[in-house]
């Protein structure tokens, strides 16, 4: 049960996009009274480049929560703000800045970082897509303690679930339970003082990339596994992309296809059916189950190629 003293604790909860939301939540359903949003400001996004909150911004808001968005959580004058709150503990989800040592110092039991990965693999920006790229059989959350050094701190737990063929969109959802979870049954241990954290063996240590629209693009003399892995590891963002002609070609659903002897060549349609559009891979063939033309909404393979003629046409 947990005790009206930790109830009362001031809890920093810093975030940024879906994948942040549910841990909080579960903190405000858990009925923690003292909880203080930080988030990045707003900025210009979408075709229209409208000025809009990020999703956990847009959350806070909602729930009428107290929500600070400084620039750098590491200037002075917002560290002056915070030595005179004396926060008790900083929890930090996808918030996408580097703290300083200061900062972290400024909290008075110290912080819990949650990271969608077994470290020490995938430290870094991308550790969700990087697991479904490198065909990893099982991912997780790890709870850590956030040092100078980016992921590199003590480890306090870690839960691990099995992948199944997931695209980022969906890992992203089960992994957000999780680390809700388990920030349920962590927290009161942590504002007690009764937390405990092992250092990470540094010569298992794999890092992730920046993400970049061009790494995306679809390059069909790849495998049809590589192809498949890519599809699923960048949707919802930035989507592996293709080209027909000269048309833009968002790929957002696939499933590959082995023990192709085939000789057409990579990126040729070879077959249309109910499921999808066939095409040749390296070796292999791929069923492209999902497509989104440019500027219209996304749609089923199958119902593309009826409103298109496909037969003998090539991806580029």
């Amino acid at each position: 049960m947990l005790s009206n003293e930790n109830l009362n604790k001031s809890i920093f909860y810093a975030g940024s996009d879906t994948f942040s939301i549910q841990p909080l939540q579960r903190l405000l359903s858990l009925k923690y009274k003292r909880i203080t949003v930080l988030t990045s400001p707003p900025k210009r996004q979408g075709r229209g480049m409208k000025i809009k909150n990020n999703p956990l911004a847009e959350y806070a808001a909602q729930h009428n929560l107290e929500t600070l968005m400084p620039i750098s959580p590491n200037d002075n004058s917002f560290l002056e703000k915070l030595d005179k709150r004396k926060p008790d503990a900083l929890i930090t989800s996808a918030y996408g800045k580097i703290l300083s040592e200061a900062f972290l110092n400024s909290f008075c039991l110290g912080n819990i970082n949650i990271h969608p990965s077994l470290l020490p693999r995938w430290r870094g920006p991308s550790p969700i897509e990087s697991a479904l790229l490198e065909g990893d059989k099982a991912t997780g959350i790890t709870l850590m303690q956030m040092t100078g050094e980016l992921d590199a701190g003590p480890i306090y737990q870690q839960e691990s679930i099995q992948l199944s063929g997931e695209n980022s969109k969906a890992l992203s959802k089960k992994l957000s339970v999780l680390a809700a979870d388990m920030v349920q049954e962590f927290l009161p241990v942590f504002l007690d003082g009764n937390s405990a954290a092992k250092h990470q063996d540094e010569s298992l240590v794999t890092y992730s990339k920046i993400i970049k629209k061009e790494h995306a693009r679809i390059d069909w003399n790849e495998t049809s596994q590589a192809i498949d892995k890519k599809i699923k590891a960048y949707y919802p963002w930035p989507v592996a992309h293709t080209y027909l002609d000269d048309k833009y070609l968002r790929i957002w659903d696939s499933e590959a296809l082995v023990g192709d002897e085939d000789k057409s060549k990579p990126g040729e349609i070879m077959d249309i059916n109910k499921e999808g559009v066939i095409v040749k891979c390296n070796g292999s063939k791929i069923i492209l189950k999902g497509i989104q033309p440019e500027g219209k909404k996304e749609m089923l393979a199958a119902d593309f190629a009826r409103g298109n003629k496909l037969d003998g046409r090539r991806f580029s």
